[in-house]
């Protein structure tokens, strides 16, 4: 879905501010037992330190979210500012705006350096021909059939506040352009992020992607309607693939 899925991010922090774990050593112990760099910094260390970088930076965006969400659900889109939404979260509006460029991107935007991505990328690469259309339908059932409960509660969340702000359901149907030139791009690249400098992805390919990325949102926009009850759970699951069946379905007709 759509270039941060609506899909979660890859760490789980469930305090509302962010906190700076001890960052690893730069340096091994004088026993040089270590492989170490020209600079005298061991490989050990120094990936260990891009490990901690990475788990931090996850955390750090999976905090802003979780508590710009909590404060929307409780003042209203529109009320909260990015300034109130970063003091909670216990960082800079500067680090805020680093990793959500805009406030819509605090409900709409996905991490492309996310799993969910990273597997698209993967799945788009090892494709053997075929169309963006014939794609979707061998992934819909894999994609659904690991699904867990658990991945889709931010979705949900982010889904209901969507649904009650008009300005971001504005906002979401004109990201459509914008996905569709990052699909299509990569699908033509075969899953592979560098840019080649190639020409633009032809107009069959992105026809193909604006209708998937559309039949997307509305499919995900039905499901939370139907979730309005109370439904969660194994229930979610099943009302999601309730309305994905009827979706395939109607376009096979």
């Amino acid at each position: 879905m759509p270039v941060d899925a609506m899909a979660g991010d890859d760490a789980t922090s469930h305090g509302s501010t962010v906190s700076d774990a001890a960052a690893p050593a730069s340096s091994d112990a004088a026993d040089g037992r270590h492989r170490t760099s020209r600079r005298g910094v061991s490989v050990k260390a120094t990936v260990a330190r891009a490990r901690w970088q990475r788990r931090k930076k996850i955390a750090t965006r999976r905090a802003i979210r979780e508590t710009a969400l909590r404060l929307f659900d409780e003042y209203g889109y529109d009320t909260v500012t990015t300034q109130r939404i970063a003091d909670e979260a216990g960082v800079s509006a500067i680090t805020l705006f680093r990793y959500f460029p805009t406030k819509e991107d605090l409900v709409l935007g996905f991490a492309t350096d996310g799993g969910l991505f990273a597997d698209l990328r993967r799945e788009i690469g090892e494709r053997k021909g075929g169309s963006p259309i014939g794609f979707v339908r061998r992934m819909v059932p894999q994609v659904l059939g690991g699904l867990e409960p658990s991945q889709l509660g931010e979705l949900a969340h982010r889904l209901r506040i969507v649904r009650s702000d008009d300005g971001l359901r504005v906002a979401l149907y004109a990201r459509i352009p914008q996905w569709t030139d990052a699909v299509s791009e990569l699908w033509e690249r075969g899953g592979s992020m560098t840019d080649d400098g190639g020409a633009r992805a032809g107009f069959p390919v992105r026809l193909s992607v604006s209708f998937i990325i559309d039949c997307i949102i509305e499919s995900l926009l039905e499901w939370s309607r139907r979730c309005d009850d109370g439904v969660d759970g194994e229930n979610a699951v099943d009302v999601l693939v309730e309305v994905v069946s009827e979706a395939m379905e109607t376009l096979s007709r």
